[in-house]
């Protein structure tokens, strides 16, 4: 819905209130913030990595507990950012070299 009026879109938009949608648009068209934000959010939909995690829109304490259901004991912190961040295809290779490197540092 916003990205209709940030795409000037006006027979979708049209029940929002003229002074509302100018107010958005310049929002839209003149905000730093909002504008890093929206960059940072289309690059990273549309990084190869991110559908090889194996983690999934599951918050990190469920997929704990989960895990510590598996596994019949308490999972660690390094047990469950490990099984987050390997690959799907791969259970041994984890998906880049950031989560490598704070893996080591969990251990």
């Amino acid at each position: 819905m916003m990205i209709d009026v940030r795409n000037g879109r006006d027979h979708l938009t049209s029940w929002i209130r003229l002074t509302i949608k100018k107010e958005l648009e310049a929002y839209f068209t003149h905000d730093e913030g909002f504008k890093h934000c929206r960059l940072t959010n289309v690059a990273n939909r549309v990084l190869p990595r991110s559908s090889k995690y194996k983690g999934g829109s599951a918050t990190f304490m469920k997929t704990k507990s989960r895990l510590s259901e598996s596994l019949d004991h308490e999972a660690t912190l390094a047990e469950t950012f490990k099984y987050t961040h390997i690959l799907k295809a791969n259970n041994e290779r984890f998906a880049d070299e950031r989560s490598v490197a704070h893996y080591v540092s969990l251990n």
